[in-house]
């Protein structure tokens, strides 16, 4: 069960890399939001990381139980011996149904002035830096819109001595059915180990709004080759 420790550790940071993203119910959902309708894709991210928050999941899946997951607001800090913000990223699970019956863990997310991420940490678990600065979230977003973001190069620690593998990050921008002020940002994570075989891919969902508010919808966590687990975190 640390492998979901890190993915949750993994979902919080990626959503920063680009949490103003919307989210919802998947794809093929029929969209009333008019095929040219715009949605502030960077601003709303920059607000959503330079603030505080906490959000509440219902987990399904494999197992099942409740998590909640919380972020600071941006403090000072040095990343790779260069100034940066950090964000301290808190993560409680409670599971019903498995061995393991609660995880509880803190990691850091790191970002520059302008909070393009740099790259993330959990204590005991894994170190990850963009070994360059990820693609710059577009100023504006509509439905149909994608891209792969930036690629993570993932250790077990900051001295970097063993490589475990990388993450590639992506998003696509879905319709969201039920509305016609937001569309849905799919935040998609594949992590390969260095044999390049594929390990897991994430979804977050989020939901943007035209005014560009941002609420989380749904975190889906699919394991594959070494394993079939598969946890779904559903917002409350």
């Amino acid at each position: 069960m640390s492998k979901l420790i890190r993915l949750v550790f993994l979902s919080a940071v990626s959503v920063a890399c680009l949490s103003a993203c919307g989210g919802g119910d998947g794809g093929g959902s029929t969209s009333i939001v008019s095929g040219d309708a715009s949605f502030p894709l960077q601003s709303a991210y920059k607000s959503y990381v330079a603030s505080a928050h906490a959000e509440n999941y219902n987990v399904t899946g494999t197992c099942s139980g409740s998590a909640t997951e919380s972020s600071s607001t941006p403090s000072a800090a040095t990343f790779e011996g260069a100034p940066a913000l950090a964000v301290t990223i808190t993560v409680t699970i409670s599971l019903t149904n498995c061995t393991l019956a609660s995880i509880a863990s803190t990691s850091i997310g790191y970002y520059d002035s302008n909070y393009n991420p740099l790259g993330y940490s959990a204590s005991g678990e894994e170190y990850a830096v963009f070994p360059t600065t990820p693609t710059p979230l577009p100023t504006s977003v509509k439905v149909g819109d994608n891209a792969i973001y930036g690629t993570t190069t993932i250790y077990t620690d900051n001295t970097k001595q063993t490589q475990t593998g990388e993450r590639t990050l992506s998003y696509v921008i879905e319709a969201d059915g039920s509305s016609s002020s937001s569309v849905i940002a799919n935040l998609i994570t594949k992590e390969y180990n260095t044999a390049n075989q594929l390990l897991y891919t994430e979804q977050d969902r989020y939901r943007l709004a035209a005014n560009g508010t941002v609420s989380p919808v749904s975190k889906d966590m699919q394991y594959s080759a070494t394993s079939s687990i598969h946890f779904l975190l559903t917002a409350k």
